[in-house]
C-alpha cells in the first residue's frame, strides 16, 4: 500500500466517524468562512463541490450564494468515460437542479450550461487531506488536478477541510496542484 493510500484510508475513516451534528456544524462554519473570503475578493463566479459524506458539506454555502443574483455558482461535472471534469452552472440544490449519477455523485441537472473555467474567480476544492502549505491529496483519479492545472493563476483555489484532514506532511508529485489557501472548517 502506498503512502497516499494509507493516508486516504485513515482520513476517510476519521471523517466518516463524525456524527450528523458535527457535520452540520462544520457545514455552517464553512459557510461563514467561505462567504467572508468570497466577499473580500468581490468574487462573482464560484465553483463549489457537492459534498459526499466524507467531505465538508458546502450545501449551506451554495444556498447562500444562489440567493445572491450577482453571483454565478457552478459545480463539477465529471465525465468518467472521457476522464475529465468541467464546471456546470447550478440552478438549485433541489431535485429540479441536481441529478445523481450512477456512482452516487450529485451534479447539475441537464441541460447543463457549462461555464468557462477561465472565468471563475474562486474554486472551493475538496480533498481527502491537506497540508497547510496548500498541498492536497485527492481521491486518486486526477480529475481535480487536471482541471485546476488548466486554470489561470488569477483563479483563487481554496481547499476546504476538517482538522482531521490536515497533515503536517503529505506526499506530492509534480502533477499535484496546490491550493492557495486551506480553510479548516472546525478552526476559529
Amino acid at each position: 500500500m502506498t503512502a497516499k493510500s494509507v493516508i486516504r484510508d485513515e482520513v476517510r475513516r476519521a471523517m466518516l466517524d463524525r456524527d450528523r451534528e458535527a457535520r452540520v456544524r462544520d457545514g455552517l462554519a464553512a459557510r461563514t468562512r467561505c462567504l467572508e473570503i468570497i466577499r473580500s475578493r468581490a468574487a462573482t463566479r464560484i465553483m463549489a463541490y457537492l459534498a459526499d459524506p466524507g467531505e465538508i458539506d458546502l450545501d449551506p454555502t451554495i444556498e447562500a450564494l444562489l440567493e445572491d443574483d450577482r453571483i454565478e455558482v457552478a459545480s463539477p461535472v465529471v465525465s468518467l468515460d472521457a476522464g475529465r471534469m468541467t464546471c456546470g452552472r447550478l440552478r438549485g440544490l433541489d431535485a429540479a437542479g441536481l441529478v445523481i449519477d450512477r456512482y452516487g455523485l450529485r451534479s447539475p441537472a441537464p441541460p447543463v450550461l457549462e461555464l468557462d473555467p477561465a472565468s471563475l474567480d474562486v474554486v472551493l476544492v475538496p480533498g481527502v487531506a491537506f497540508a497547510r502549505d496548500g498541498r492536497r491529496l485527492g481521491r486518486g483519479g486526477g480529475y481535480y488536478d487536471r482541471f485546476l492545472a488548466a486554470l489561470p493563476s488569477t483563479v483563487h483555489l481554496i481547499g476546504i477541510c476538517h482538522s482531521r484532514q490536515v497533515r503536517d506532511d503529505l506526499p506530492s508529485e509534480a502533477h499535484d496542484v496546490r491550493v492557495h489557501e486551506v480553510m479548516v472548517a472546525d478552526e476559529a
